[in-house]
């Protein structure tokens, strides 16, 4: 056998052993997000994780993801950038259309590329009963992962959100930040519940989900909204 052939085997050998891993990687992830899906994140075990993808060696998961917390970081980040190229697509397709960009048209770029992803691919409603449960994190730890794993482009649709809004930058925030998590919820609940993302009824809810969002963010500021706003502003000093 000569040097040539000994060369072309050892790359497909590693070939093999990268594809294998990638296999294993990917059946990780799958078996994390149906027991999120099924149990929550809290109750999933890392042992009932590696049952569910078929893996008898428990450094599987360490050595694919670092342990638990890597592999709920990596599935976050894996559906999280399928979320951004959405929200990107959609953006453009906003700004191409030349209409006007009122406050509701940007809620639906906020909210709802998961719903464009589920349509095409009904296993991604899976990730959304996982995912409501970021909305119970604090709310540092939530505008931290939404960073992380919806990239860019939600900053960019709130940057737009808020220039529309005639009302103080920190009240501009407080109610972006309580629409993102109604979103979150309401998608998830939807999921949760069984409920279908195509056809009229579900058309209906997602309208009536954009109607309420569009109200959250552009209803009158009440006067006792203002005074705790100054009272808030004034203990800042």
């Amino acid at each position: 056998m000569g040097r040539g052939t000994t060369v072309s085997i050892s790359a497909s050998a590693r070939t093999a052993t990268s594809s294998a891993g990638e296999s294993t990687r990917g059946a990780l992830l799958r078996a994390a997000e149906r027991l999120f899906a099924e149990l929550g994140i809290g109750p999933t075990s890392t042992r009932a994780i590696l049952r569910e993808a078929g893996q008898r060696n428990e450094s599987a998961l360490h050595y694919h993801f670092g342990g638990r917390e890597g592999l709920i970081d990596a599935l976050y980040s894996e559906r999280g950038a399928q979320i951004a190229l959405e929200r990107e697509r959609m953006l453009r397709e906003l700004d191409a259309s030349g209409e006007a960009q009122d406050v509701r048209r940007l809620c639906a770029v906020a909210v709802l590329p998961p719903v464009r992803i589920v349509r095409r691919d009904p296993e991604f409603a899976l990730f959304l009963k996982v995912v409501g449960q970021l909305a119970f994190l604090p709310s540092d730890a939530l505008q931290d992962r939404a960073r992380r794993y919806t990239g860019a482009s939600v900053q960019e649709v709130s940057a737009r959100i808020r220039a529309q809004l005639p009302i103080s930058e920190v009240l501009a925030d407080r109610r972006i930040e309580l629409m993102h998590r109604m979103a979150v919820l309401a998608l998830s609940q939807r999921a949760l519940s069984g409920g279908s993302f195509e056809g009229h009824d579900a058309d209906l809810f997602f309208d009536t989900l954009l109607d309420a969002m569009a109200a959250v963010l552009e209803g009158p500021v009440s006067p006792a909204t203002e005074r705790e706003l100054a009272n808030s502003r004034g203990g800042r000093r």
